[in-house]
């Protein structure tokens, strides 16, 4: 107390500034809170679009294997491959099948490309799940810059005349990305019975693909590009192109896309297309992306 029978002024203030600190904490914890939830929507919605993405297209999951080099100076024919490039991503981003498969190559050659794999990868763990599959594998490479490892996905076809598995597509990496359509293992003592036939499902596959036989690929393939579905909630804000020659003879389209999520959530994705032309059309393979 003072001379006045007030409280000090030092007391008055220890008091507020307790009570202040008293009354904040709840604060706190509620702006704590929203932004735990806000991340983990986040989280969530990345890994839906990322397993969306995968499901659909090979993927080359390991971040090295981005076109670093200098692009150089622009020719002539790259905004058309550009143009064909930023048409294939909203087709695919819309779900429409009719128009991914009208720029998809129809040549079996163009469609599967040139085998990554300098011989025969080593095939392993092998993982089902009803009507979806994958397995694992390590090899050389004829690309330094892909990782020699990763696994196949495979979808399972009622009714198929004998080995009812085939090959979805081939992802690339050092380890499993996040959405990919691969079982973690076999569920059911049924789903591990299947084990072998996907294990000879997806050697048949890549042997074919060793050897150039495109057609025996074609059959042991699953063509996902008709049924193909929109990829959630998600729309295209923007797209940045940048077609550059590959040292395989091929052409590549860096892209950019900046998305919205569910209206609200931003999201960049980057990643690289294969390019090649047919007649006089530039074409987009639907079986192999860099993200």
């Amino acid at each position: 107390m003072d001379a006045g029978g007030q409280p000090a002024a030092g007391l008055n203030r220890g008091r507020n500034c307790g009570k202040h600190v008293t009354a904040m904490r709840p604060s706190h914890k509620k702006r704590a809170l929203r932004a735990e939830v806000r991340r983990a929507l986040a989280s969530r919605v990345a890994a839906a679009a990322a397993m969306m993405l995968a499901a659909s297209l090979t993927l080359f999951a390991d971040p090295s294997t981005a076109l670093r080099a200098d692009p150089g100076p622009r020719s002539r024919l790259e905004p058309v491959i550009e143009r064909a490039a930023e048409a294939y991503l909203r087709a695919l981003v819309n779900g429409d099948g009719a128009a991914l498969t009208r720029l998809a190559p129809s040549r079996l050659e163009s469609k599967y490309g040139p085998c990554p794999f300098a011989a025969m990868p080593i095939l392993h763990s092998p993982r089902v799940d009803a009507h979806r599959a994958g397995i694992l594998f390590t090899g050389k490479l004829t690309d330094p810059e892909v990782p020699g490892e990763g696994g196949f996905t495979l979808t399972k076809l009622d009714g198929a005349r004998g080995n009812p598995w085939r090959v979805r597509q081939v992802l690339f990496f050092t380890k499993l990305p996040l959405g990919a359509r691969m079982p973690k293992r076999s569920v059911t003592r049924k789903d591990e019975a299947q084990e072998p036939l996907v294990a000879a499902a997806t050697r048949r596959y890549v042997s074919a693909w060793v050897k150039g036989d495109y057609r025996t690929m074609e059959a042991l393939a699953y063509d996902w590009l008709p049924g193909a579905h929109r990829i959630g909630s998600m729309k295209i804000r923007s797209i940045e192109l940048r077609a550059r020659p590959a040292t395989d003879g091929e052409t590549r389209v860096n892209f950019t896309a900046k998305v919205t999520m569910y209206k609200l959530l931003p999201k960049t994705i980057e990643g690289t297309l294969f390019a090649m032309r047919e007649g006089t059309e530039w074409k987009i393979r639907g079986t192999e992306l860099t993200l």
